[in-house]
């Protein structure tokens, strides 16, 4: 009697059957890194680019957010008008001027949230052209960066603490600043193929 192995779909006798071994990992393949994206928009030390256009984007929004920052100044003024009116027993209350303060308050008050709604479909429209590209580009520079640094796996920390996410953080994984130097002395228009530093 003759035994033999199944091996790939064939049938091999026993004898004259080889097994191949998985090939290996690649040297430095299983690094793993982590990056805090929240750290882009740090003034000293952050993505230049980034932090270039999150300065665009704020100014493009400047009327807008002075326009809501108004009415919400508005709507304190006559809170405080109104409870200084019903306060005061000693001075009987103008119904009428009463009235008229609660009116323009909840006008105000539908204003203030049109106004609202608006501003967050704006900010959002123009968060997606004047950020969406940077942030695009860093997103295939980190690509590169680990590529060409060895790193199977790189993290979004920040989005992992957002989610309540980590359980234990090796700070020696850290490699945000070496990320934000490589991505700052890259050429601005063009992404780069040599190596970091």
């Amino acid at each position: 009697m003759v035994l033999s192995i199944a091996v790939s779909g064939q049938t091999v006798p026993a004898g004259r059957a080889t097994v191949t071994p998985p090939p290996t990992a690649q040297p430095g393949s299983t690094r793993i890194g982590w990056i805090d994206t929240q750290a882009f928009g740090d003034e000293r030390e952050g993505v230049t680019k980034y932090i270039a256009a999150y300065k665009d984007l704020s100014a493009q929004m400047k009327p807008r957010t002075a326009e809501l920052e108004g009415i919400k100044n508005k709507l304190e003024s006559i809170a405080r008008e109104i409870d200084t009116m019903t306060k005061n027993t000693a001075v009987p209350v103008n119904q009428t001027t009463l009235l008229a303060k609660q009116e323009e308050g909840q006008r105000l008050q539908r204003e203030g949230e049109f106004k609202q709604k608006e501003y967050e479909a704006s900010l959002q429209s123009a968060s997606a052209r004047v950020l969406g590209p940077v942030s695009a580009d860093i997103g295939k520079a980190i690509q590169e960066f680990a590529k060409q640094k060895g790193y199977a796996v790189v993290l979004d920390i920040a989005a992992l603490a957002s989610a309540n996410a980590i359980l234990v953080l090796d700070p020696a994984m850290n490699i945000t600043r070496e990320f934000i130097a490589y991505y700052n002395t890259r050429p601005a228009t063009t992404a780069t193929t040599t190596a970091p530093r």
